[in-house]
């Protein structure tokens, strides 16, 4: 992927997100990418970057109709699996991570320096990884239901610009008030017998946030998903989950239950959310399963 004229690379940027350092980079990233001899385009607006990047639209638009070289995610993983739901499984895409967590740019090894971005760019080199698809949404981390999806719901109910480690205090406290652990019966291709739930966590990648590792695999190019369950139904057995997680030791309990699986479903008898990648899903039933190859990265893993 040498720098030429005609190459474009397409920055997509997360309105909602991003700081003044964050917009100061994505001057600095546009401004190194055109000396490298790329033509850059910068959007905000999700569906003037969808028309640029979605396949569809570009063979009925004769100024885009090339792929682009690249397209950049300026943002956090909202940004990222807005436009990975978009492009095709051959665009290259790259991460400038400016959200609270970036859980895909740091498994990815992408940061916030930008002469080692526009070095990875113009180095050529790609690599392909998983997605799972989610009642036919893309997800490039981890799907969940249940308490953790509870919390995104409600922290999404009442955002209004970009969030902070601070800004999940309220929502966490106000679903240990409200939330009522119900029963989740999940299915897979692996285990046909339901396993009977309160939680239900599915990864493609291997840590969530805070660097916890809820399973040893999530390998993001396996062709599989990961799958952890937790059965108690209280907001004490979250604690106890959370301090095994951090210790590495829920695996072994009997209460917990881990598995890989190509193919998951989901349900209920009534309503409980789950969650994609930091945004709100909707409710249940949910069907998942893996995408092998989906997406192309640009660099090397």
């Amino acid at each position: 992927m040498g720098a030429a004229r005609e190459q474009v690379v397409v920055i997509a940027e997360n309105p909602k997100a991003g700081s003044g350092e964050g917009r100061a980079l994505v001057e600095q990233l546009a401004s190194g990418l055109t000396s490298h001899g790329y033509q850059v385009v910068r959007e905000r607006d999700p569906e003037a970057i969808r028309r640029l990047v979605h396949p569809l639209d570009k063979a009925c638009d004769a100024g885009s109709a090339a792929r682009p070289a690249c397209v950049v995610c300026a943002g956090g993983d909202g940004t990222i699996g807005m436009v990975a739901n978009w492009v095709d499984a051959k665009t290259p895409l790259a991460v400038l991570p400016l959200g609270t967590e970036n859980l895909l740019a740091k498994q990815l090894g992408f940061d916030r320096q930008v002469d080692a971005l526009i070095t990875r760019i113009a180095s050529g080199k790609t690599f392909v990884i998983d997605a799972g698809e989610a009642n036919g949404k893309l997800f490039l981390v981890v799907a969940s239901v249940g308490f953790d999806a509870e919390v995104v719901r409600l922290l999404a109910a009442r955002r209004t610009g970009p969030i902070r480690h601070s800004t999940w205090v309220r929502p966490i406290l106000q679903a240990l008030g409200s939330y009522r652990f119900p029963e989740i019966r999940v299915r897979t291709d692996t285990h046909p017998a339901p396993v009977r739930t309160r939680w239900a966590f599915l990864f493609n990648m291997p840590r969530y946030a805070l660097g916890l590792r809820f399973v040893a695999e999530g390998d993001c190019a396996d062709g599989m998903l990961d799958l952890c369950c937790f059965r108690g139904g209280r907001w004490w057995s979250g604690l106890r989950y959370l301090a095994g997680v951090i210790a590495g030791v829920h695996r072994g309990w009997r209460d917990t239950h881990v598995e890989q699986a190509s193919w998951i479903r989901i349900e209920a008898d009534e309503a409980v959310p789950y969650q994609l990648d930091g945004d709100p899903g909707g409710e249940l039933p949910l069907e998942v399963r893996v995408l092998p190859q989906r997406l192309t990265i640009v660099g090397s893993l």
